[in-house]
């Protein structure tokens, strides 16, 4: 299942250096160092796609976040399998953290229909206001544009990959690059697997 690949934009590229991991238990795998050409074109990427993913309807992202953790459950086994050899966590503890991943994007998903976070606010003209006029005032909240989002040693689900970070910068329309630990990259890579089709559909 794994390809020890970057996910970059909807194509999984590697490098020519590479390096093992090493599990608390199981077996070892290669990964792609990251490098800076690859976090160039990554950044690139997400600036990109800023301008149109950023002006996306609220219902379109909130469509896409319960996708995501519709593939994140999907793959439940064996992210948690993974994960406990990497980390050397608890089944249990790992299956709890796989919960709360898929609850928060499914909780951000029904926030964002909400439009709370936007902090509208539309004060109307004061014509007559003295000593000067006060013109239309709308504020609305706009995404800021990429985020960048370090995974967490000690959270392999809940803050990485697709973790409340990630899911809480897509819910607002800003795309993501995340730099993955290193101490989990299996990990990182199938929940990876799992965002890709619903972002890449999107």
């Amino acid at each position: 299942m794994l390809t020890g690949k970057h996910l970059i934009s909807g194509d999984w590229i590697g490098s020519d250096a590479t390096f093992a991991s090493e599990p608390a238990h199981g077996p070892s795998y290669d990964f792609a160092f990251r490098t800076p050409a690859l976090v160039d074109k990554a950044v690139d990427a997400a600036e990109d796609v800023c301008v149109t993913f950023g002006w996306s309807a609220r219902a379109e992202r909130a469509g896409l976040l319960p996708l995501i953790a519709d593939e994140i459950d999907a793959r439940g086994d064996a992210i948690t399998e993974i994960g406990t050899q990497e980390t050397g966590l608890p089944e249990a503890r790992l299956q709890g953290e796989l919960g709360r991943t898929v609850g928060q994007l499914r909780f951000l998903a029904d926030h964002i229909e909400q439009g709370d976070y936007l902090g509208m606010r539309h004060d109307q003209a004061l014509l007559d206001r003295a000593p000067l006029p006060r013109p239309d005032l709308c504020m609305i909240q706009r995404p800021l544009g990429p985020i960048a989002v370090f995974g967490a040693s000690n959270f392999p689900l809940a803050f990485s990959t697709a973790g409340m970070d990630t899911a809480s910068a897509l819910a607002v329309g800003c795309p993501v690059v995340v730099k993955g630990h290193p101490v989990h990259p299996g990990t990182g890579e199938i929940v990876a697997q799992a965002v890709d089709p619903p972002l890449s559909a999107a």
